[in-house]
């Protein structure tokens, strides 16, 4: 194998150096391109990083105060002296040109580092103790690892992004609106890269409605659906009692009417070209292969058509696989995965949490915030937190959904209508012909 030559430019480093040296008012601008362990040269290393201490104590950055700094911290030995130091300022063609002497610099430094990811991603995909998918997603990520040391875009603030700003408003957001239009009056709707916490105390309804919020965000693009409880089987059966208004008992039992596979027959086209796809726990069970899913259906979504959403059924039901130091810690470290997931996949992400039993205690029986199961870190990341109560004995036909947390408009509570039955929540006030979309996107089921 022919060995790979490391990529570094000598002379654009000696460049950067003498530059900063010799002008302090192009230094802030390189150091914003250029780290320390951008220079290829250990000893270009060691004098860029004195240059910065003494740029972070307001000190001087000529030569002389270079060399103490560096006489002070015992770094002037070998090849590095005192000469040195004098030499590269006489090699810097011009001071002026320090900013881009050291985007050549930063340049070959990421390449360097990508040379490096790929060696790692080599070690991972040989190593048969890890997963396929698993060695995928950490090799994606090592790449992605590289791509975030590019340097930041240095504009001012209010210019370019105050025009893109206003232009901006002349147009509506970007929303998704929800199955619900009361809960859609609260929200706005779904937002591209918002994380939507949903929780509720087992058998509340939580699966019933992230089912819902998946069928609707199917009509804007590709969903992915995380069942970390159900089988395909079970999920299938609540569709097309959604969908076809059939009993969800008749289904799971296999007692099916004439006119109930007349209903059947009916939704079978629009099930079947539902862009909904669907991973079981016996695939998915770590928050990396979360991740994995999610962008291999971003990746296959059919031109002129992206990923419209994610949904994880449920929170607590993941894995990291590792050995961590609390389970809090562990649930925290997923909350912030998905945060960053719906990020940088630009989508909503759904995340389906169960409540500890704390409310059940209190004199109201409704959950707040603090009964989010094992991490407050959920509520930190989140976007929204939707909590689920039903009062099975007094108000059976009723779902409460509070909303307990929303960053981008109010809190509030909102009644809703529950179809057991049919294993789908509906708007209290609706009506047959509210099942289908109106120009506000308030739709329901069709």
């Amino acid at each position: 194998m022919t060995e790979v030559l490391l990529p570094y430019d000598q002379t654009a480093e000696q460049s950067v150096l003498g530059a900063v040296m010799l002008s302090p008012d192009v230094l802030d601008d390189v150091l914003s391109i250029v780290e320390p362990g951008d220079m290829f040269d250990p000893k270009h290393a060691t004098i860029y990083a004195a240059v910065r201490r003494l740029h972070e104590r307001n000190a001087p950055t000529d030569v002389v105060a270079t060399t103490d700094e560096l006489l002070a911290a015992g770094d002037l030995k070998g090849t590095l002296d005192a000469s040195y130091l004098h030499e590269l300022t006489s090699i810097v063609p011009t001071a002026s040109n320090g900013s881009y002497y050291a985007n050549i610099v930063h340049e070959h430094a990421i390449r360097r580092r990508l040379l490096d990811a790929a060696t790692s991603i080599a070690q991972v995909a040989s190593n048969t103790g890890i997963g396929a998918l698993d060695a995928v997603e950490i090799s994606r990520e090592k790449v992605d690892g590289v791509g975030a040391t590019t340097a930041p875009s240095i504009e001012q603030f209010g210019g370019a992004a105050f025009d893109s700003f206003v232009r901006g408003l002349d147009e509506k957001p970007r929303y998704i609106p929800t199955p619900w239009w009361d809960i859609n009056n609260h929200l706005g709707g779904l937002r591209a890269g918002g994380l939507y916490v949903v929780g509720a105390r087992p058998g509340q309804g939580k699966s019933i409605v992230g089912l819902q919020v998946a069928l609707r965000l199917a009509k804007e693009g590709p969903v992915a659906f995380c069942s970390l409880e159900m089988s395909r089987d079970d999920l299938m059966a609540r569709l097309v009692s959604q969908l076809a208004q059939v009993s969800l008992h008749s289904l799971v039992n296999h007692e099916v009417t004439k006119s109930s596979w007349q209903n059947i027959a009916m939704v079978r086209s629009q099930i079947q070209q539902m862009p909904l796809f669907v991973s079981t726990s016996d695939e998915v069970s770590t928050i990396t292969q979360v991740r994995a899913f999610a962008r291999s259906v971003a990746r296959r979504a059919p031109k002129g058509q992206r990923l419209a959403g994610v949904v994880v059924d449920y929170l607590q039901l993941l894995t990291s696989g590792e050995r961590v130091e609390s389970r809090q810690v562990e649930v925290a470290g997923f909350s912030r995965s998905l945060k960053l997931l719906a990020q940088s996949l630009g989508v909503p992400v759904i995340a389906l949490s169960q409540l500890n039993r704390g409310s059940t205690t209190r004199r109201s029986n409704r959950p707040t915030l603090a009964d989010l199961r094992e991490s407050g870190a959920i509520e930190q990341d989140a976007d929204a937190v939707l909590l689920l109560h039903r009062d099975e004995k007094n108000s059976p036909n009723r779902l409460d959904v509070d909303i307990a947390k929303n960053r981008q408009g109010q809190q509030g509570r909102v009644s809703l209508q529950w179809e057991g039955t049919f294993s789908r929540v509906v708007s209290r006030a609706w009506s047959p012909s509210a099942l289908i979309d109106d120009n506000e996107g308030n739709s329901t089921w069709q």
